[in-house]
């Protein structure tokens, strides 16, 4: 499996040869991008919805995502988009399945995060704060990729507390640095204090994590 972290929410996932994208943002550099075969989109908000309409048509990509950013993606223009909703899974190609969760995002129609299982297993949250649902996904995720940053989403302490409750192998903070602050050694101290064991990668932004 390989990783890049472009920033805020989004990534570049390749797992089984099947390259995701997730929540592109208006100002991320998509000339840096590579090729993408599905575009997953949380929910509607622009931070995360941003390029979608440019991307999915340089890429030639499907865009996946909830009703609201169906019918947006639709409205764009985009003509490969599929409609995804709480607890149900795509089988994409090689064997690869992308499974709904719904998460605590009050500002938001219809907030998604998404369990992406290949030759690892990736939970990327979206926007959310904590919530007790997802301890059943305990012990099942390889890498976790969860907002740090506080703006209408958890912060380094509530990030926390979805490790807890979580427990992956690997976490990856992401929402903060490019829309208000968030802080990794925050979220090292709160995990310390807390005495919440977890390995936490921070990306820069456009490198690659390689598992």
């Amino acid at each position: 499996m390989r990783i890049i972290w472009y920033g805020h929410a989004c990534f570049w996932v390749e797992t089984n040869g099947v390259r995701l994208l997730i929540d592109p943002y208006p100002e991320v550099d998509d000339d840096r991008i590579g090729e993408v075969d599905y575009i997953l989109i949380t929910h509607e908000h622009s931070d995360h919805y941003g390029k979608v309409e440019l991307l999915s048509r340089l890429r030639n990509a499907t865009v996946i995502g909830p009703k609201p950013v169906y019918l947006m993606a639709i409205s764009d223009g985009v003509t490969r988009v599929k409609e995804i909703e709480e607890g149900q899974t795509l089988e994409l190609d090689n064997g690869v399945k992308v499974t709904a969760i719904y998460m605590e995002h009050p500002s938001s129609q219809y907030p998604l995060g998404y369990l992406i299982e290949g030759d690892k297993t990736v939970f990327h949250t979206g926007d959310t704060y904590s919530a007790p649902a997802l301890q059943r996904l305990r012990g099942n995720i390889d890498v976790l990729m969860v907002p740090i940053s506080g703006r209408s989403t958890a912060n380094e302490r509530e990030a926390t507390q979805i490790i807890e409750d979580i427990r992956p192998k690997i976490v990856i903070p992401m929402h903060y640095g490019v829309y208000g602050g968030g802080s990794v050694e925050k979220l090292q101290d709160e995990l310390r204090k807390r005495r919440v064991w977890a390995v936490v990668k921070p990306l820069q932004f456009y490198e690659e994590l390689s598992l």
